[in-house]
């Protein structure tokens, strides 16, 4: 590659990567953008590898943008290159291969990395970390001759994994340490709904135990033992290692960049560094309900948080007003939505509303007359009203009937509200 200076430098090649290619183009059609990924993949949407291994979707529906994306946006890729080190003062990027590139700006947008739990036999054929399309690639070949799998983590990711896998045919274990599924996005009863749920489909889940080692079997080369930590085991033939994920904050180790959780960046997605941004999954952002910076991985925030980024890299101005945790998915049919403070119970600062009925739940959590989280199971007609009037921080008093049993509607929202949604100045509900 003949040029190793660029006015934009991105580490990284996903969504927030993408929202500041496109917010740079948006406002400058010629300066030069490089992007560098360790991974050698086009861009693609994490979040649907499970769907990919389910076979919803084929590889080709996962990539973010069109093949020809780069090209269209003048853009110099530099695909299955990890970064070996930055150095701020003399604004480089020096990539593992050797070569380094300048920068006038720099985007951080690498994402997270899963974390490795210190199992013995963590490293055998057979064991997955559902994090990149090749992991996925990988699973999906070897899933063709088995059906018995274990899935470790009782998250987000590792509950669509054991969807996914349940829909393949596999006969699926859930081992989750805690005593809930679901832990940082439920409250107890919606997580034991949603593990009702799976009960009901096949799904065998193991909550407050833990896997302490994966061991071959003597009679087979492809048969593994997960040995828990109630003394029992568990014949599989996959185990998929879904346990959390952290922010790749090892990239600026070295540097006077600020991490705390995530690498810490102001509402102009802005570290302390001059000249160096940061966006989604590694970036500690600012997040409205609570006010303070969080690391909110989810695909939404990361785009936008990579379109301030671009923005600003660019000359621009924008602030970054969204953050918010906000979580709606599917599992074998049955919608699940939360958002903001959900898991949040009843005390002196906070009041929360609660409706039952079978299958369906619905729970509002209420601070200073604004509702600051909810959670939907099974009916979640109005949720995204919801999430539209806690991002907007609207005084909700004499909307809670309507908001917990889902049939309030836009003429029930004060007037004022309403002609700033008409305006534009408020947030676009779904």
């Amino acid at each position: 590659m003949p040029d190793t200076h660029f006015d934009h430098v991105i580490i990284g090649n996903s969504t927030a990567a993408i929202g500041a290619i496109e917010a740079i183009r948006s406002m400058d059609a010629n300066a030069s953008i490089a992007v560098v990924s360790a991974e050698a993949e086009h861009t693609y949407s994490r979040p649907l590898i499970t769907y990919y291994l389910a076979g919803k979707v084929s590889e080709e529906a996962i990539y973010y943008r069109p093949h020809d994306f780069y090209e269209q946006m003048n853009v110099t890729c530099l695909l299955g290159v990890p970064v070996d080190r930055i150095d701020t003062e003399a604004k480089q990027v020096h990539l593992a291969e050797g070569q380094s590139l300048s920068y006038r700006r720099l985007l951080l947008a690498a994402g997270g990395a899963p974390v490795k739990p210190a199992i013995p036999g963590i490293d055998r054929p057979g064991v997955f970390f559902m994090n990149t399309i090749q992991d996925a690639r990988r699973a999906k070949g070897w899933l063709a001759h088995t059906n018995r799998a274990v899935v470790i983590g009782a998250g987000l990711t590792g509950m669509k994994t054991a969807e996914a896998l349940a829909e393949i045919g596999q006969q699926v274990s859930v081992v989750e340490q805690t005593d809930s599924i679901l832990p940082t996005t439920l409250d107890r009863t919606a997580s034991d709904l949603v593990r009702k749920w799976f009960k009901s489909h096949g799904v065998d889940i193991l909550v407050g135990v833990s896997v302490t080692s994966i061991e071959g079997r003597s009679d087979s080369n492809d048969v593994w033992v997960a040995n828990l930590s109630t003394g029992e085991s568990i014949v599989c033939d996959s185990v998929f290692v879904t346990v959390g994920v952290r922010p790749r904050i090892d990239l600026v180790r070295g540097t006077q960049i600020q991490v705390r959780t995530g690498i810490l960046v102001d509402r102009h997605m802005r570290t302390n560094v001059t000249g160096v941004y940061a966006a989604g999954d590694i970036a500690q952002a600012y997040e409205p309900i609570t006010g303070e910076s969080k690391v909110v991985p989810i695909l939404p925030n990361a785009y936008l948080g990579g379109r301030v980024a671009g923005i600003n890299m660019a000359g621009g101005n924008a602030t970054y007003n969204v953050g918010m945790s906000a979580n709606s998915t599917v599992f074998l049919g049955l919608p699940v939505m939360s958002a903001g403070l959900a898991i949040q119970d009843q005390n002196d600062e906070f009041d929360v509303l609660t409706k039952e009925y079978g299958l369906s739940y619905r729970k509002l959590v209420i601070k200073n007359d604004r509702l600051v989280g909810m959670i939907a199971v099974a009916d979640i007609a109005g949720a995204g009203m919801l999430t539209g009037l806690m991002r907007d921080g609207v005084d909700v008093r004499g909307l809670e009937d309507k908001m917990l049993h889902g049939t309030l509607r836009l003429i029930d929202l004060p007037a004022e509200l309403l002609e700033q949604r008409l305006d534009g100045r408020s947030m676009k509900w779904n």
